[in-house]
């Protein structure tokens, strides 16, 4: 072999050299890009999977964590001409901000993704907007949602510096990025419509609760009209009958004060016969006990009749806690064989209310307490002035409730009771009741020890505007 031969195998193997590293290159790149995709798609998959946008882009941004690793990401779309909005935020904060678009962020709009080794040089207004002042490495780039350029920007301290070649991944991601939004609105979009259907059908119930109720209120307010005809009667001839049997007793003792013997002999036998000696003391008792009856009957049909009619939605000046004891009459049957009431009331000032609204308040308020006692319960209830405000405590208790559902018990349709035991609505109506009355409500709970409402109303010397 010759010098020339053996100098062309040698080039003819670098050549050859050289294309397996090219492809040894290529086929790392693909590897990396298939990764890349695989990482990817299984990212748009979970975000298909979340119930909420905010999942979905808590989603959306653990997918580009794994890609190109961050401290910090935000995502904004367009607002008002030369302004973005963040939409979401990796770390929760500085959601719905608005940035103007500076020149940096223009260039990343119309062109291509940028790897920034220290954005603290270029000192951008909108880092102290982002809160974000203390990471230094950023990496910002744009893609295409709804007809609109979006931005991305993501920002760390830990990685040291954004490269040229996470610009490019990023470049390659966001083109993923745009499907899975594009996907996720049609999720999201069937979510809306999901939750309408849903809230559609609990306020169509509600609505037929309602109606329910207002018909019950009619209804009841009519039956303690027609049971307080017949209770009054039956009191009166009770009334009456003491007196007659009792005059028939006195007959019988004037008989045995002027006796004919023949006659007292026929008096004692029938006395004795008829136990006349022991129907004296027993018709005493029967008496007193059907009175005591009546006048119990009474006082419910009375709180019965005043809960139902007090319908004034007006505003008067009057005792905002008077409610409370017409509300535990009305209560009376589901409270005796639950718990023990304890009531400790201090004076109030009179206050402009509605009064029928506040007893509602305290309704659906006892009506909980009584709900979550399993047995031998109690149920405190106290009243009281501090700082010129009137305070009501209602304190049971009951199983509790957990601290992850505290912060929700007030949303309408929020439940913690059983499907058909409640509809979501008494909390979230005596809130906003609270409120009409310029008032605070607040609750303090602990599982298995009982729950505490606390009413916080300001002393009214006039109606509220």
């Amino acid at each position: 072999m010759t010098i020339n031969d053996h100098q062309q195998l040698i080039e003819h193997n670098e050549r050859l050299i050289e294309k397996v590293a090219r492809l040894e290159r290529e086929v790392d790149s693909l590897r990396t890009q298939h990764a890349e995709s695989q990482v990817l798609l299984e990212g748009m998959s979970a975000s298909l999977q979340a119930s909420t946008i905010e999942e979905i882009y808590q989603s959306i941004f653990a997918t580009l964590n794994i890609q190109a690793s961050f401290d910090a990401a935000f995502l904004l779309t367009p607002d008002v001409p030369g302004t973005l909005i963040v939409a979401a935020a990796s770390t929760h904060q500085s959601v719905h901000q608005k940035l103007s678009v500076d020149p940096l962020l223009k260039s990343v709009l119309t062109g291509s993704a940028k790897a920034i080794i220290d954005i603290q040089l270029l000192k951008p207004t909108w880092l102290n907007t982002l809160d974000a002042t203390g990471y230094h490495s950023a990496l910002l780039a744009s893609f295409s949602y709804k007809s609109s350029v979006c931005l991305l920007i993501m920002l760390s301290e830990s990685k040291g510096a954004y490269l040229r070649q996470d610009a490019r991944a990023i470049n390659r991601i966001t083109g993923l990025v745009e499907q899975t939004l594009a996907q996720v609105e049609n999720r999201f979009i069937e979510l809306e419509a999901q939750q309408l259907r849903i809230e559609s059908e609990r306020v169509q119930n509600n609505l037929v609760q309602q109606e329910k109720m207002a018909s019950l209120g009619q209804l009841s307010a009519g039956i303690a009209h027609e049971i307080n005809n017949p209770i009054s009667f039956i009191g009166s001839n009770l009334q009456l009958m003491q007196q007659q049997v009792a005059d028939m007793f006195k007959v019988q003792e004037s008989l045995k004060e002027h006796p004919d013997p023949k006659a007292l002999s026929v008096l004692n036998n029938l006395t004795e016969q008829y136990q006349c000696d022991f129907l004296q003391d027993e018709f005493s008792e029967l008496f007193a006990d059907c009175n005591l009856g009546v006048e119990r009957v009474s006082h419910i049909v009375k709180s019965l009749k005043a809960y139902c009619q007090n319908n004034d939605s007006n505003w008067h000046l009057s005792d905002v806690c008077e409610g409370i004891g017409l509300t535990l009459k009305i209560l009376e049957n589901q409270i005796k064989n639950t718990c023990r009431i304890v009531e400790e009331h201090t004076e109030t000032p009179q206050s402009y209310c509605i009064n029928n609204e506040l007893n509602q308040v305290y309704l659906n308020l006892l009506v909980n307490a009584v709900q979550s006692i399993t047995e031998n319960g109690e149920i405190l209830i106290r009243s009281y002035c501090q700082e010129q405000k009137i305070v009501i405590e209602i304190h049971d208790n009951g199983i509790g409730i957990a601290h992850s559902q505290l912060d929700r018990i007030f949303d309408p349709f929020y439940t913690t009771k059983d499907v058909g035991k409640g509809t979501g609505l008494g909390l979230s109506i005596s809130q906003a009741i609270v409120k009409k009355h310029l008032g605070e409500i607040t609750v303090s709970s602990t599982v298995n020890q009982g729950t505490l409402f606390k009413i916080v109303l300001p002393i009214l010397a006039s109606p509220p505007p």
